[in-house]
């Protein structure tokens, strides 16, 4: 190409290609190197920001509306094409003309009047040549040096990739660079498989995963504080303005000086950040995936995956906006653009000297069917056998000996290999031992290092305390159950409404409907009906709650409390605390700690000496360490939902169960009408004066108080400690039941046995308190 460059020229090509053309010039030279898009919008029209904004907001439509309408005005001539679909698109392209919203640029037409334009290696549309039809152009091809790939069929996904990967090894063993070996046609179901496999080789595929920017913490943490507008939100990610995140987000804003309208600026913002990815760094020594059609291999060697039908050709359907039935004559059909796909792809494969393609028959999902192309490259398929007397990974070769062995044992089927490689390794077959086998101390604590804040919360004090395993997988390991449900989001906002009331927020429903616009919730019909008995269960709710509140001298009150105690080590722990009323009375602080539940079943401290079941002293722990001088009068849990209960159970069900402090003087300031209480559930007072014996079970002393938080933070710091020392043994507890497990959502994960079990004793002192 370099060698047939006219001077004062254009040439339009890919970008591959241009990266090329430049590296070759050895001269200095008048052209123009542009791509189709950009030549096409140069000389006709383009438009921005500005024109999407417009259309939203004028027709309603959201942005890839907007966008698939301004794409298609480029179809369209000043006519009347007596069709709906043309002529809005004819209406829309008046109006934006009008709103001076399409961008012409007639220098550009000035520019390339006595210039030739040069066609590289690009098979034109009929609408391309139709646009190009009024200037001096000339077509420049690849001369087809009609190469003949090699075609590979495999039963399955797995051998394919392991042909390749062992054809690779080949290579590189030979003296092949393995920056000379690239792959190609790689879509998204081969990256995990490639990636497992290449890894047995010691193989490295360049990553080309595209990323946007939102769906890192930088970009969602930005986007979710644009309400307050760009300054406040650029602030708010300060902190990382190192990164190259932070400086493309400062790139995107710069766009939209302009806008000055928040709404308007949110929908562009976020069609950047989802459509902007992270850049990925180049690497030697990795192969890299390329584009086939584009990029020139000279002397590499390729490898083509996933040659199946519905994947290459890709197949285009009668599906764009303008479809067959109303395009005009100068527009390719369906039918023209697959031929014209096929003809590229054709002209590609024949151009790349060292091409080996290999497809599959099945996944563990799907069947597939080899491309339709094979038969038009009249190159007759090889079946793929993997040919194990030489060995380029001996933990590839020992899992597939395992495969085989399976299939003998299950099946009774004798695969090819298996005295082969029977005979050249010895696996521990049927051996495997489910117990954890150790994380090191050392990459344990460069974890929580790259933490900014390691929290550790009730949660996952309650969770190691049931099973160190089951926190291992959910904190160490990260692998949460991300499932929402309509009955998470009630849950939601149930907290969010009454957290509103205790600040004297009245109207319920409005507040109701406000968290759900804010927060982005679609609801169904089934979520619609249970929503308006959810408003009207928390009608009443707070309603009992006021009414409660008036028996209380503590009028001071924090909702959703959020507190953090550093620990050691970069360990936090945290808590958030739904209520908690308080006052300063007699030079002390007397507080009373409340947690909402949807569902209630008695706060239990049988399992203290365990440090299980341990939220409500956990709170009081966190409370202590906040407030000064506190004294708590009582700790409880308080049920909100009053589905199926009768008018007279209902304000019942509303009561406080817990625990309270035997001190009347301090029980008192939290429920002034203790002795015939419809506060707090089980506080029973004998003639005399005295709390019955009953009650007296679900009371403690000031003494009896502090003894558990002591004991509570005791058990926080034997987490902590067990943490940092990496014991994070497969324990679940027992105790007549199954406690460890209860609930857990990774039993699947372990295949813990009976001789796993740790037996655990409830203590004395609260036995009975179920």
């Amino acid at each position: 190409m370099v060698d047939e460059l006219i001077n004062n020229s254009i040439i339009i090509c890919s970008q591959d290609e241009k990266n090329r053309i430049l590296k070759g010039i050895k001269k200095l030279v008048n052209i123009k190197l542009i791509s189709m898009s950009e030549f096409i919008k140069s000389y006709y029209f383009d438009y921005d920001e500005k024109a999407i904004i417009y259309l939203i907001n004028k027709y309603d439509i959201k942005y890839e509306v907007a966008l698939e309408y301004l794409d298609n005005l480029i179809y369209v001539e000043d006519k009347k094409y007596n069709d709906e679909k043309l002529d809005f698109l004819v209406n829309i392209k008046h109006e934006l003309v009008e709103n001076n919203l399409l961008i012409f640029n007639k220098r550009f037409r000035n520019f390339i009047k006595d210039k030739e334009i040069i066609i590289y290696n690009h098979i034109l549309s009929k609408f391309e040549r139709y646009l190009l039809r009024n200037l001096k152009i000339k077509e420049i091809n690849k001369v087809n040096k009609n190469y003949v790939p090699k075609i590979y069929e495999f039963d399955n996904i797995e051998e394919e990739i392991e042909f390749v990967a062992r054809s690779i090894s080949s290579l590189i063993n030979n003296g092949v660079s393995i920056n000379n070996i690239k792959l190609a046609n790689v879509s998204e179901d081969y990256i995990n498989i490639i990636t497992t496999i290449f890894n047995f080789y010691n193989l490295k595929m360049d990553k080309f995963n595209k990323i946007p920017i939102i769906s890192t913490l930088i970009g969602s943490e930005f986007y979710n504080s644009l309400d307050g507008g760009i300054a406040s939100a650029i602030d708010n990610i300060s902190k990382y303005s190192e990164t190259d995140i932070y400086n493309t987000i400062i790139s995107i804003c710069n766009k939209y000086a302009w806008c000055d309208d928040i709404k308007n600026l949110k929908i562009l913002i976020e069609y950047d950040l989802n459509h902007t990815y992270i850049k990925n760094c180049k690497y030697t020594n990795m192969i890299e995936v390329v584009d086939y059609k584009s990029y020139d291999f000279i002397d590499d060697y390729v490898f083509m995956v996933g040659f199946n039908q519905g994947i290459i050709p890709k197949i285009y359907k009668d599906e764009d906006y303008i479809n067959d039935s109303i395009k005009p004559s100068y527009i390719d059909t369906t039918i023209e653009k697959n031929k014209r796909e096929k003809e590229e792809i054709i002209k590609s494969i024949n151009n790349i000297k060292n091409l080996t393609i290999t497809y599959k028959l099945k996944t563990p999902f799907s069947v597939f069917y080899p491309s339709s192309l094979i038969e038009e490259l009249g190159v007759d398929v090889i079946k793929g056998k993997i040919d194990y007397t030489t060995s380029y990974s001996s933990l590839s070769d020992s899992i597939t000996l395992c495969e085989s062995l399976d299939e003998l044992i299950k099946f009774g089927s004798k695969s090819y290999n298996l005295n082969l490689l029977s005979s050249n390794y010895d696996i521990p077959y049927n051996t495997y031992s489910h117990e954890f086998t150790g994380l090191s101390k050392q990459k344990l604590n460069s974890f929580i290092k790259s933490c900014r804040n390691f929290n550790l919360s009730y949660t996952h004090m309650d969770n190691y305390n049931r099973c160190a395993f089951r926190f291992y997988i959910d904190k160490i390991l990260g692998l949460k159950d991300t499932v929402d449900s309509f009955g998470i989001t009630l849950g939601n906002i149930y907290h969010d409404v009454l957290e509103k009331v205790a600040k004297n927020v009245i109207n319920i429903e409005d507040e109701v409907y406000k968290y759900i616009k804010d927060n982005d919730i679609i609801l169904n019909n089934s979520d619609k009906f249970f929503l308006k008995r959810a408003i009207k269960n928390l009608e009443y709710v707070v309603s009992v709650i006021k009414k409660q509140d008036s028996f209380s001298k503590l009028k001071k009150c924090d909702t959703e409390k959020f507190i953090k105690i550093p620990i050691k080590d970069n360990i936090n722990f945290v808590g958030f605390i739904d209520k908690i009323v308080y006052d300063y009375i007699n030079d002390i602080t007397i507080a009373a700690i409340i947690d909402y539940k949807t569902y209630v079943k008695k706060p239990s401290l049988k399992y203290i000496d365990s440090g299980i079941g341990l939220q409500l002293p956990v709170y009081m722990y966190l409370a202590s360490n906040t407030y000064e001088n506190i004294h708590f009068a009582g700790f409880y849990l308080q049920n909100t939902t009053l589905d199926n209960k009768s008018d007279e159970e209902k304000e019942k069900s509303l009561r406080l169960i817990g625990f309270s402090n035997k001190n009347k003087k301090i029980l008192e300031n939290f429920d002034n009408n203790y002795m015939d209480s419809t506060v707090i559930d089980g506080i029973k007072v004998n003639k005399d004066g005295d709390f019955s014996s009953n009650s007296l079970k679900r009371m403690l002393s000031d003494e009896e108080i502090k003894n558990i938080i002591d004991i509570t933070k005791k058990r926080i710091d034997e987490v902590i400690d067990n943490v940092l020392d990496s014991k994070f043994d497969i324990n679940p507890k027992f105790d007549k039941v199954n406690i460890g497990c209860e609930f857990c959502k990774y039993r699947d994960l372990c295949f813990r046995r009976e001789n796993d079990f740790v037996n655990i004793k409830p203590n004395s002192n609260f036995d009975d308190e179920e």
